[in-house]
């Protein structure tokens, strides 16, 4: 059982998907989905959306039947020990790769807008040891960190997103369906790098206070960052067309580069942006190796497993500094996406949603 000191609230648990999602993908939506779908990318971004809160009911309804296992133990009840444990390493892979991306593209857009001179390793290395800091402090301290800065992230987003509407071209949005139907469907693939995050529902529900308000509260958390993805998309189409998003590396940061202020009391813009980015990655670093913590303790048959963080730290460190551009990095974002993110927000979910259904005992302990 987990330590009633280590258990959030409904609240805190939609803070903390809120800000697991919300990181690297933001910079680079607008020009993934208007390669897809050109005109349409803020179409894509609103299905990208409500397609993920189908995998968020999934997880959602296991989750709350195997609360007192967590995942792996889920899996070892479902599918026994040996296949169960096989079954949550890749997770575990995929937790900890996806963190080792994040900490990459951050170091790159921070090396590229902010600090041209300074060494990726000097860039990584400061926000990899406070994130494990925090992240060792357990999931409940964490959730009360991510409270306290999520309104702050959410008044400047919505700052940045009004002062980016001037001099912006509405008719750049149309025409929607200029590319076939099915472009949508295979477009899907290209924003969920950008939505990835929620899939710490699989670790996180021994932790809840309420675990069967979790798919109502993920699923509002996720239909707000849908709403302001699909705000900046529009946005950047309206202010450069579809065809120069989709040739931007960070359309976000020259959608905001683009914009001013009246009166210029603020000049350069994207260092607020820059200066918001980094809070968000911090979050969802933090986020993403308390999950391989979880599920590495789990395999280990740890009870203390959020200290098992810190034994991440040399190979995230090493994974983060491999590949040689900016190019080759986002190749490797999309890799994790079509296999490692697809086994774990699709195919885990929904095979332990239909052995759920065969489990007639429940999910309580002792019932096996």
């Amino acid at each position: 059982m987990t330590p009633n000191d280590d258990k959030i609230s409904s609240i805190q648990l939609g803070v903390f998907i809120y800000n697991t999602i919300l990181g690297v993908g933001i910079l680079t939506l607008p020009a993934s989905l208007a390669k897809e779908v050109e005109a349409g990318a803020w179409v894509l971004a609103i299905l990208s959306g409500l397609v993920n809160i189908i995998f968020i009911y999934f997880m959602c309804k296991v989750g709350e039947k195997y609360s007192e296992y967590g995942f792996a133990g889920a899996l070892r009840r479902q599918f026994g020990k040996v296949f169960g444990t096989i079954l949550a390493i890749p997770v575990l892979v995929y937790f900890v790769v996806f963190t080792a991306i994040v900490l990459r593209i951050f170091a790159e857009t921070i090396k590229l807008y902010l600090l041209s001179n300074t060494p990726l390793e000097f860039i990584i290395f400061p926000l990899i040891i406070l994130a494990i800091v925090l992240a060792r402090t357990g999931v409940e301290p964490s959730a009360r960190f991510f409270e306290s800065v999520t309104p702050l992230i959410i008044l400047i987003l919505v700052f940045l997103m009004f002062v980016a509407l001037p001099k912006s071209d509405f008719t750049n949005l149309r025409p929607v369906f200029s590319v076939s139907p099915v472009k949508y469907i295979t477009g899907l693939k290209s924003g969920a790098f950008a939505y990835s995050g929620y899939e710490i529902l699989l670790i996180i529900f021994p932790f809840l206070r309420k675990p069967e308000k979790a798919f109502k509260v993920s699923s509002i958390a996720l239909i707000i960052i849908t709403l302001f993805y699909t705000i900046i998309v529009m946005e950047t189409l309206a202010k450069f067309g579809s065809r120069e998003t989709a040739s931007l590396i960070y359309p976000t940061v020259n959608l905001i580069k683009a914009s001013e202020i009246p009166g210029g009391f603020i000049e350069r813009l994207e260092g607020l942006l820059m200066a918001l980015w980094v809070i968000f990655v911090f979050t969802t670093v933090v986020s993403t190796m308390y999950g391989a913590s979880v599920i590495g303790g789990d395999i280990l048959n740890q009870k203390e497993k959020k200290h098992i963080v810190s034994i991440f730290l040399p190979l995230i460190y090493i994974l983060s500094l491999t590949g040689e551009s900016v190019v080759e990095l986002f190749k490797m974002s999309d890799t994790l996406t079509i296999y490692l993110g697809t086994y774990t927000i699709i195919i885990v979910p929904i095979i332990m949603f239909i052995a759920s259904l065969l489990d007639r005992k429940g999910g309580k302990k002792g019932e096996a």
